[in-house]
């Protein structure tokens, strides 16, 4: 990503706007870039605003604590997926829990329910937890959470009723998800994923979740560096995403050969670290 050299605004854009290939559609679009910025829930703005990096933290079994040790800095923003991993973690540890978090929920098809929420499996008391220690912002894919029931859930044979599940939403958590300022909708079809090759003959065929919140990052980061103005551009880091079968997440409504290759030429300020 190059640094401001211009006094023109469109220029300006094009230049601290720095995508892949795939994506270079919207190198001077700073419509989208403000909207990918602006979705984001208000309280996680305010974050990466005084972030120096933003980490998205793959739902991969192979990362592991040590791990997150070791790279986890400060300055970071956290991104988690759905039901995510190493919940006590990063509710507990003394470094991850000071740090500000988004966490993304994906919508199941087009039903009413969202990964990682009640009715399904999920971390509701870890999430609890975190947002009595830092910033948290709350970002559901394609529709707000819907509060549903055991009886919206079409396939509830796939994730059976535990006795450590939680079913309903306890009243701090209803505050969080009803707040304009922790909790926001992001379309899974934005104009940050307008590129990507959807597989017509698979229902609800779209990004992985991790694809779509790092192109929305990427944009956002460049609307960001543009109103700063003498900051450095916000560094994304992305632990666990990998090309091999250890997440067992490979669904194949995702078009994996365009993620992977867009990966593979990452730009300058993103680096990814697998396990």
């Amino acid at each position: 990503m190059s640094n401001i050299e211009s006094n023109t605004e469109k220029p300006i854009f094009k230049q601290s706007i720095a995508l892949s290939k795939n994506s270079e559609y919207i190198s001077n679009d700073i419509n989208t870039a403000q909207s990918a910025f602006l979705t984001l829930p208000v309280v996680i703005q305010t974050a990466l605003d005084q972030a120096k990096r933003v980490v998205l933290i793959a739902n991969n079994p192979a990362v592991t604590t040590t791990q997150l040790e070791m790279l986890l800095q400060p300055d970071d923003v956290l991104v988690l997926f759905n039901h995510f991993i190493r919940a006590d973690f990063f509710a507990s540890h003394q470094l991850a829990s000071s740090l500000p978090k988004l966490l993304f929920f994906r919508q199941i098809g087009d039903s009413k329910l969202h990964f990682g929420l009640p009715p399904r499996s999920n971390h509701i008391s870890v999430v609890e937890q975190m947002a009595e220690t830092a910033p948290l912002g709350i970002l559901t894919s394609n529709q707000p959470y819907q509060f549903p029931t055991l009886a919206d859930d079409p396939s509830s044979n796939d994730d059976p009723i535990t006795t450590h599940r939680i079913l309903d939403i306890p009243s701090n958590m209803q505050k969080l998800l009803l707040s304009t300022i922790h909790h926001s909708v992001l379309s899974e079809h934005h104009k940050v994923v307008a590129d990507y090759p959807y597989f017509t003959d698979i229902h609800s065929s779209a990004p992985s979740s991790g694809f779509l919140i790092y192109r929305l990052m990427l944009v956002a980061r460049a609307y960001l560096h543009l109103i700063q103005k003498t900051k450095l551009p916000l560094e994304i880091v992305m632990i666990g995403f990998n090309d091999n079968d250890k997440t067992a997440h490979f669904w194949h409504g995702h078009n994996w050969d365009f993620e992977r290759q867009e990966m593979s030429r990452l730009p300058k300020g993103v680096t990814i670290h697998q396990c």
